[in-house]
This record gives structure tokens, C-alpha cells and sequence, in this order.
């Protein structure tokens, strides 16, 4: 024992240790080198397409340095590009628990979820990306695509908006937005998002096209003036964009502006029947019927076809109180327009002013059978009926206008009146008559109805009362004042019925019925 060297032992095992940490290092080194090598060798098969053997080589790489989060990334896109989508999220979840921080691989996995539809998956790892990178537009960009596919219109529009917030060279994000703007129905976004789009473009016509359209529905006219000189700036005046303009302006009740539009377009192309028509029809609102006339004119001599210049003749005729003269116009015409609304309407109502009523119904039921709705058609052939004792026929007209619409006072009125002048249901005629001047409080007529109907009640006083707040309303209609001078007669005021009787002859009322009324006393 005492022979045996400690010391010489303890070198050699120094040694042996040292010997093997050498070993241990370059082995090591030489696994490392050995992974680096299939990892690009994979890279190198991935960029060749040939997807299935670059797995191989990843999974190489994976066995001796299975940490490597880059290999993860890399074998999940070629399990990807397999279509392998399942083990290539595992390794993408396995590299993001290796860097919680890591973008690239955080992106594939959303992209992965976004090609397989699970938009909500991806929305989560997108906005988790624009919070490591908040600069980054195309996360935003992306966002917005997810919440498209999503229908959330307002958030999709958001996120866009913001992409183009980050980064202001981001046009398509501004384009995108716009779009789903535009699709989804929200003008009121849409407006100062394609503006934008017009000012970085400022050439571009047909974003100042999209423009006025849109500012033109929001009704924001005078932003819709604006496109329309950008649109001229850039590709000259035209007709339509006048008009345009000129319906604008009525939009706006700037009707003067209006026509100094629509002669601008008239002194271009003079025989173009749109412009004509617009001239006619704003002028004939106006009750400007000389310079109607004047246009309708041309109309009548330049399309004889069209029934728009006989139709404006015959209004024009009955608005300055000539009800032959419209007849005069349309009826040798009528069989061109057999089948227009507004031309056997209106040759109803002239022919029912000049107290032909077998024609006049003849027009408006033809009128009726063509617009089955129109209510003018059906007043008038109710009191046609009235005036012709067709009272089942008047009645059945009266229910129906009513029924249709309960706000219709006339109806209600018209009803009563012909009622009490025939003398039957006068309870009837009384709540008709009730309604309509609750409906329209102010009426002379009606007012004048619910008197004569208190009058036949033999209710004088009430009689007296609406028939007199009639008389203060309208003093010029004569049917009115000789109601008055009945009650006044039944109320043995005959000095003052007399007087109110000679009064409603001169204003044009029934002077033999009224003067024999006069001679009775």
C-alpha cells in the first residue's frame, strides 16, 4: 500500500475526465452540425416542391434537436403545403410554446386557420400579432379580411381604415373598405372613405363617380355639386351631368337654378325629349303655364308619339279652366295611348267638367282598370254616381275608399253629402261627416255639410253655427250661402235669407232655383 501513488492516480483520472469533456464536445458539435445539415436539406427540398421528402429531413432534424423552434416552423409549412393541416398546427403550437413571442410563427398559424375557415381562430392569433406589432398595416389589412368573411361590416370597415391609418400608402385597405362600404349598404361610411380615395387619386374618374353616387344618396347635394365640377375638370360638361345638376337643385328647391341648368341642356340639344319633359314638368309645378306651354310645344311637334305633350296640354288646359280644349287634345289621340293612365284620367275629369258623365265614366273606368288604385278615379265616379242616382254604385265606392283608407276625408265628406241630399241614414250621414271635419277641422265644405246635415235634422242652432264658421272660411261659394239662407228662412230670418240668397245668385249660384226660393216668401 504504501507503494501505491495517489498522486499518479489522480492525474489519470484528471486526464480521463478532461479526455472525455473533449469527446462529449465534439459530438455534440457534430449532432449539431449534423441536424443544420437535414434542416437544410429540408429547406432546400421545401423550395423544390418537393414537400414530402423535405418532412423527412425536418424530422431528422426534429430528433436530434427537437427544441429548434425554426425546424417547427419549417415542417408545419411543408405539412401545410401537403395539406396536412392538423400536424402542421401541432408543430406550430409547439413552436410558439418554445417563443410565445415569435411572429412568423403565430402568422402561419393564422394563415392556417384562415384556409381552413376557422376565422375566429385566426382573428385571435392576428390581433395577438397586432399587439406584438402594432405598426404592422397587413395584420390590420388581414383583420379586416376576417371580419368580412364574418359579416361584422363595421369592424371589418374599422380594421381596414386602421391599416391605412398605419401605414397612409396603403390605398387597398382604403379600396377595401370602400367596398365592403358599399356592399353592405353603409353610404354614410362610404362617403369620406371614398373621398379619400378620390383626393390620392385625384384623376381617377371613377372614384369622383363612385363619389357622387354615394353623396347623391346620402343626400348631401352639395358635396355631390363638388364631384360632379371634378368629374368636369376632368372630362368636360356634358347633358347629363347638367341635368344632373339641375336635379339637384330641385332636390334643394332651388327651382330657378334648377332651369338655368336645364336651358343650358336645352341650348345643346334642343329636341331632346328628357330635357323637354323636365322643363314642362318643372314649370307646370310652378303653375308657370305660359312658359310650359312654350316648351310642351316642341314636345307636341317633336315626338307626336309620345303621350307626355298631350297629357301636359290637357293639364295645362284644365289649370287655365278650358276642359274642351284638353278634351280636344287627347280624345283624338286616346286610341295611341289606350293603355296610359293619365290620359283616359284626365279625359274622365274634363269630360266630367263639362258635364258629360256618360263619357267621363267611360274614361275613368278605363283609368281604373289600368291603375286599380288610383283614388282620384274612384272619387270622381262616385259623385258621377251621385249626380246619376247610382246610389248602390256610389255607396260601394264611398265603403271602399274609406275602408282603404281611413284618413280620407273627402270620402268621409262626400259620403255624408250624398246621403243627406237624398234624404237617407241621416245618423249615418252625420258620423261620416263627424270624422271628416275631425279629420280636416278647417274645411268649408265639410263644415258646410255638417250644418246641412243638422238642418235636415232640424237641429238649427247647431246648423246655424257650422253653416256661419263655413261662411266666415268661404263667402264666395254659393252652395254654402244658400244653406245659410235655408236656415235662416227655417229659422224665420227670411229679411236676411233673402239677402244671402241674391248674394249666392250673383256669385254664380242656381239663380231660377234660388229666386223661386225668393218669391215663396
Amino acid at each position: 500500500m504504501s507503494g501505491f501513488n495517489f498522486k499518479g492516480i489522480y492525474s489519470f483520472v484528471i486526464l480521463l475526465i478532461a479526455s472525455s469533456i473533449s469527446i462529449a464536445n465534439d459530438e455534440e458539435t457534430n449532432q449539431k452540425e449534423i441536424a443544420i445539415h437535414h434542416f437544410m436539406q429540408g429547406e432546400f427540398l421545401l423550395n423544390q416542391g418537393n414537400y414530402a421528402l423535405a418532412v423527412l429531413e425536418f424530422q431528422d432534424a426534429l430528433s436530434i434537436d427537437p427544441n429548434a423552434s425554426t425546424i417547427h416552423i419549417s415542417i408545419a409549412d411543408a405539412y401545410r403545403r401537403l395539406g396536412r393541416s392538423k400536424h402542421a398546427e401541432d408543430h406550430l403550437r409547439i413552436a410558439i410554446d418554445l417563443d410565445q413571442e415569435d411572429l412568423s410563427s403565430r402568422e402561419m398559424l393564422g394563415q392556417l386557420y384562415l384556409i381552413n375557415r376557422r376565422y375566429g381562430e385566426a382573428e385571435k392569433e392576428f390581433l395577438f400579432l397586432s399587439k406584438l406589432d402594432p405598426f404592422n398595416d397587413n395584420y390590420m389589412t388581414i383583420l379586416g379580411d376576417l371580419a368580412k368573411l364574418q359579416e361584422r361590416w363595421n369592424m371589418s370597415v374599422d380594421y381596414y381604415l386602421h391599416a391605412h391609418e398605419i401605414n397612409p400608402q396603403n390605398f387597398k385597405a382604403l379600396d377595401n373598405a370602400l367596398q365592403v362600404c358599399l356592399g353592405a349598404e353603409l353610404f354614410e361610411r362610404a362617403e369620406p372613405t371614398c373621398l379619400m380615395l378620390a383626393m390620392s387619386e385625384p384623376n381617377n374618374l371613377s372614384y369622383w363617380q363612385t363619389y357622387k353616387q354615394i353623396t347623391a344618396y346620402n343626400k348631401n347635394y352639395e358635396n355631390t355639386l363638388s364631384a360632379i365640377s371634378e368629374i368636369e375638370r376632368i372630362n368636360g360638361s356634358s347633358i347629363k351631368l347638367l341635368m344632373e345638376k339641375s336635379a339637384i337643385k330641385q332636390e334643394q328647391n332651388k327651382d330657378e337654378e334648377a332651369i338655368k341648368y336645364l336651358i343650358g341642356a336645352f341650348e345643346i340639344d334642343s329636341v331632346n325629349i328628357e330635357i323637354i319633359q323636365r322643363l314642362v314638368s318643372i314649370y307646370l309645378e310652378h303653375e308657370n303655364f305660359h312658359d310650359a306651354e312654350f316648351y310642351n310645344n316642341i314636345l307636341l311637334k317633336e315626338f307626336s308619339n309620345d303621350p307626355s305633350g298631350f297629357i301636359n296640354a290637357s293639364i295645362i288646359s284644365l289649370n287655365n279652366s278650358f276642359p274642351q280644349k284638353a278634351i280636344d287634345y287627347l280624345q283624338p289621340n286616346i286610341e295611341k295611348f289606350n293603355n296610359n293612365y293619365s290620359a283616359h284620367y284626365l279625359l274622365g275629369t274634363s269630360y266630367y267638367q263639362v258635364d258629360d258623365f256618360i263619357n267621363s265614366e267611360k274614361h275613368l273606368i278605363k283609368a281604373l282598370s289600368i291603375f286599380p288604385g288610383s283614388r282620384s278615379s274612384k272619387h270622381t265616379l262616385a259623385m258621377i254616381y251621385d249626380q246619376n242616382g247610382s246610389w248602390m254604385k256610389s255607396d260601394s265606392l264611398y265603403l271602399d275608399l274609406i275602408s282603404t283608407d281611413s284618413a280620407d276625408a273627402q270620402a268621409y265628406n262626400n259620403f255624408a253629402y250624398s246621403l243627406v241630399e237624398r234624404n237617407d241614414n241621416l245618423e249615418l250621414a252625420l258620423e261620416m261627416s263627424i270624422i271628416a271635419n275631425r279629420l280636416q277641422p278647417k274645411s268649408a265644405p265639410y263644415l258646410d255639410t255638417l250644418g246641412w246635415i243638422y238642418s235636415k235634422l232640424e237641429q238649427y242652432e247647431k246648423a246655424l253655427e257650422y253653416i256661419q264658421e263655413s261662411y266666415s272660411i268661404d263667402n264666395t261659394n254659393p252652395v254654402i250661402l244658400e244653406h245659410l239662407a235655408d236656415i235662416l228662412k227655417a229659422t224665420n230670418q227670411v229679411s236676411k235669407a233673402n239677402l244671402i240668397y241674391m248674394q249666392a245668385i250673383e256669385i254664380g249660384g242656381d239663380s231660377l232655383a234660388i229666386q223661386q226660393k225668393i218669391n215663396i216668401e
